[in-house]
């Protein structure tokens, strides 16, 4: 399964979020759209047309078509299987089968279980570099306490994609401290996670950089 800790892809933005029968099919069909957008890829449920389907955007403008034996049912007790395809809006050459585990289908004796299903999907995607990038961010952080022992935390700058930058903005953050009269009495970290003390009168603060999570690329 996906990484329960990354960035989810965005919620889709159209007139249907309030149709019940669409919000109906994405409760349904929950854990299958919410493992999609934790690769992460923009999923929708498509209902026009009389077909329903799970709809995921790739990043190369094809999508994955995911249904059962035919549409998928309201009621994801009558579920077949799964039935996954690689297709474009504009490209009809573009028809790939991604897996199948509906009756005969290469994957049948999976059925409807969810687990292999995305395990499938995040293989196909990850070797096709089908899905947006997961980056990492950084952040410049001061944390200490005031000489009246107020206790202090602030963000001084970020977040930033580019570890370097942070730390070229520590260097910042750090010159400016001693350049007010600040004094330093421990560093560590070198030039990778540096991390510094300083104190002044009776108040003590701590500047490092650290990791401020990840966004989608």
């Amino acid at each position: 399964m996906s990484n329960n800790t990354a960035p989810m892809a965005p919620m889709p933005e159209h007139d249907n979020t309030g149709d019940p029968l669409w919000r109906s099919l994405w409760h349904a069909y929950e854990p299958v759209i919410t493992a999609l957008r934790r690769i992460p890829l923009t999923t929708d449920v498509e209902i026009c047309g009389g077909e329903f389907a799970i709809h995921a955007q790739l990043t190369d403008g094809s999508h994955l078509w995911i249904t059962s034996i035919e549409s998928l049912p309201v009621d994801p007790a009558a579920l077949e299987g799964y039935h996954v395809r690689r297709a474009h809006h504009d490209n009809p050459t573009i028809d790939e089968p991604v897996y199948d585990s509906t009756e005969g289908g290469d994957q049948a004796e999976h059925g409807n279980n969810v687990v292999p299903l995305i395990q499938a999907i995040t293989a196909f995607v990850t070797a096709r570099k089908f899905a947006p990038p997961i980056v990492d961010l950084f952040r410049v952080q001061m944390q200490g306490i005031t000489a009246k022992h107020t206790p202090v935390s602030a963000e001084v700058q970020g977040p930033f994609t580019d570890h370097r930058a942070a730390v070229k903005e520590y260097g910042y953050a750090t010159h400016e401290l001693m350049e007010n009269g600040w004094e330093r009495i421990h560093e560590q970290g070198g030039t990778d996670w540096p991390l510094t003390i300083w104190k002044q009168d009776h108040a003590i603060v701590t500047v490092f950089v650290g990791n401020a999570g990840q966004a989608i690329g």
